[in-house]
């Protein structure tokens, strides 16, 4: 069998494309842009100002109505190419690459104040596009252990370009991550699940997609003026965005802490806003009382600069799963090492 897998890569020239393997990028804010999808403003409110931790909109004391959930769960992943490749079988092209994803969770206890990372997932992946088949690929490690990097083959893509190695990763990160909320989704009505990142439309309901960066504003200037003057534990009305296949609620809210105001640093105002998501296939209500939840907790776990350079947006729990999955991961240079030396020893590099 091992010879089989073998014969994959010395039939099909494949090459290490030599640029750099990390394509993450530095969170940033884009220049504000309205975006094409259809936007209501109006869902929650025709009156346009911003919801603060101390008062609802009607003037009551929102801290002793607000009923907080008792546990929280954390989910991010990280993913990494270990190797690009391009190359194929005759005068065909075809871009792929190693992979290796790492999903995990926080459990946070508040009527305990412990938090726990937990249910990791740490995958090896190996793809192509131009619907060129993978084959499960054995690394072995040097002479003298018996650790060996096993890379399982993911469904090919259609497309074929050089985005498609960044897609292939990313991709299976993200069903990895919704495969993980599904595990934890429950209905017990103090738990609120918290994604990192942007909800994909399939999402289970109740779960609160985080995004931390600003690529697009959904609002017009009218609505979008609020973002600026939002204070830490502020958020701003929710707003429909109707996007195809994935209509959902959204609302801005500051994350932070009084000691680390925009003004302090000197940095501008919309520091520390975030966006966000949530099912619209959850009443309206129901919505309303998680937003209000999320401008509690958001700053409550909001990390600090001197320990953060991403800071606040960037929140703790996050911040401490990242670390346990890089760690996981394990290191990058000596992994593509190992994978450079696999395809010297099957002929494929010289």
């Amino acid at each position: 069998m091992t010879n089989d897998k073998n014969e994959f890569w010395q039939q099909n020239n494949f090459r290490l494309e030599p640029w750099a393997n990390n394509y993450d990028s530095p969170i940033d804010i884009e220049e504000l842009a309205l975006s094409e999808s259809e936007v209501d403003p109006t869902v929650e409110t025709a009156d346009w100002t911003k919801f603060s931790r101390e008062r609802s909109r009607s003037g009551c004391f929102a801290a002793s109505q607000l009923t907080l959930p008792e546990r929280l769960i954390f989910i991010d992943g990280r993913r990494r190419i270990d190797a690009t490749l391009i190359g194929g079988s005759g005068n065909t092209i075809a871009y792929g690459a190693f992979g290796t994803i790492a999903v995990g969770a926080v459990l946070v206890d508040r009527t305990t104040s412990t938090a726990t990372c937990s249910q990791f997932h740490i995958r090896r992946i190996i793809g192509f596009g131009g619907n060129q088949e993978a084959p499960e690929t054995i690394v072995p490690c040097p002479l003298g252990t018996q650790a060996q990097l096993i890379y399982e083959p993911v469904d090919p893509y259609v497309e074929n370009n050089p985005n498609v190695p960044k897609n292939l990763v990313q991709n299976t990160m993200l069903k990895t991550e919704a495969l993980l909320a599904a595990q934890q989704f429950t209905f017990n009505p103090d738990t609120l699940i918290i994604r990192d990142g942007r909800l994909p439309y399939n999402s289970l309901n109740f779960t609160v997609g985080y995004v931390k960066t600003m690529h697009k504003n959904y609002l017009s200037e009218k609505y979008a003026a609020l973002l600026w003057e939002l204070n830490p534990g502020e958020r701003t009305p929710i707003f429909l965005i109707k996007e195809h296949n994935r209509p959902h609620w959204s609302w801005y809210l500051k994350s932070g802490h009084a000691q680390t105001s925009s003004a302090r640093f000197g940095y501008h105002n919309l520091h520390g806003v975030v966006r966000l998501e949530l099912s619209s296939d959850v009443p309206l209500t129901t919505a309303q009382t998680i937003a209000d939840q999320t401008a509690h907790l958001i700053p409550e776990y909001a990390s600090h600069p001197y320990k953060d350079p991403r800071a606040p947006q960037n929140l703790t729990p996050v911040g401490a799963l990242e670390r346990e999955l890089g760690r996981r991961m394990g290191d990058a240079i000596l992994i593509k090492r190992r994978v450079q030396n696999f395809l010297a020893s099957v002929g494929v590099l010289p």
